[in-house]
């Protein structure tokens, strides 16, 4: 079990950031001592290690690594373990752990994604027999709805992304497109047909674009002509493998596994490496995600911080009151901001 850890912790999966409609914190560095509540299996998550937060509302989704998904809702301060097993959970196990009852299709949930109705859930299974995508939508019954792996092809899911009425699922084999509509898989690419990389660590939508990044480098599919862009080391990134991309205003942002930045130029249809006087920049990078004010860059070193009016950087680490120093995922609340670490989650109170 260490080396599965250690060996997912290396991998570490592309969390989902999420863009709040909220306003977030005013601009400048963060008011100090800082002020955070931790959120541990003492106090109620399935599981110490979070890969994904998600927040809708007065709830909060978190997904772990062997603990299935963890459901918080704020106003009645309750937590609730979704798994594999059923709601609730069986008490009695019937030894035929391959026939899941409902629920997620495995317990180490790599990705949450809300959506208008209903809410999203990626894994990343170890073995045969689980893995892939559900959903959650509380007004349907049963609410969870599990899918196949579209033939093994989406089964060791790492990435997300709703588009209208299409789901994109990045996996280690390639990206598959399942249809809202009428729930079934439509295409599948891999390399062979443009994609930079078959691990697709992330996937950001844009209008007429779809952009992934991939253990290859960056890809740009058109959605209107139907064709690929391949952006490597001769389009400027020193970095190939790139785990999150991200836009900034107008402005998009891609993170590479050794801890680069790079900005996107429209103009040459080039990436250009970003040289920061953060603290922190040479930890990897896992995720990033933006408020009104900065952007939470969350590495294996702590979090960085960007303020966007003044152009500051900034850093949060277990010295600043977080509970680890690997941070996957962060994402933003009216008056916080979660993080998700390997040892819990950290809520940075931005103001009571």
């Amino acid at each position: 079990m260490k080396q599965i850890i250690q060996s997912l912790t290396k991998r570490s999966f592309p969390i989902i950031f999420i863009l709040s409609l909220f306003c977030s914190a005013e601009a400048g560095s963060l008011k100090k001592p800082l002020s955070f509540q931790h959120v541990t299996p003492k106090e109620g998550l399935s599981s110490e290690m979070v890969y994904a937060i998600a927040v809708q509302g007065e709830e909060v989704w978190f997904g772990t690594y062997g603990g299935g998904a963890t459901f918080y809702d704020k106003s009645k301060k309750v937590y609730k373990p979704y798994t594999t097993k059923g709601e609730p959970m069986d008490k009695a196990d019937d030894g035929k752990s391959i026939n899941w009852k409902n629920l997620l299709p495995y317990n180490h949930v790599s990705v949450i994604v809300p959506d208008v109705d209903r809410i999203w859930f990626g894994t990343y299974f170890y073995g045969f027999g689980g893995g892939g995508i559900s959903y959650y939508d509380p007004q349907k019954s049963p609410p969870w709805k599990r899918f196949n792996t579209n033939d093994g092809r989406a089964k060791k899911v790492v990435s997300m992304a709703v588009d209208g009425e299409w789901v994109w699922v990045g996996s280690e084999k390639g990206l598959s497109l399942l249809d809202k509509k009428t729930e079934g898989w439509k295409f599948f690419y891999s390399t062979q047909d443009g994609l930079s990389g078959n691990f697709v660590n992330f996937i950001l939508i844009q209008s007429d674009f779809i952009w992934m990044g991939t253990n290859g480098g960056i890809s740009r599919f058109d959605k209107v002509k139907k064709t690929w862009k391949t952006y490597s080391q001769k389009e400027g990134l020193t970095e190939t493998e790139i785990k999150s991309l991200v836009n900034v205003g107008k402005k998009m942002w891609a993170g590479g596994i050794g801890g680069a930045i790079f900005e996107y130029d429209a103009v040459t249809n080039r990436w250009k490496r970003i040289e920061t006087t953060d603290s922190l920049k040479n930890g990897g990078i896992h995720s990033f995600t933006v408020t009104k004010e900065k952007v939470f860059i969350c590495r294996d070193n702590g979090v960085s911080i960007y303020d966007l009016p003044t152009g500051q950087w900034e850093s949060l680490t277990v010295s600043d009151g977080l509970l680890s120093n690997t941070v996957f995922c962060a994402a933003e609340d009216k008056n916080s901001i979660w993080f998700g670490t390997d040892k819990g989650v950290s809520r940075l109170i931005l103001r009571e």
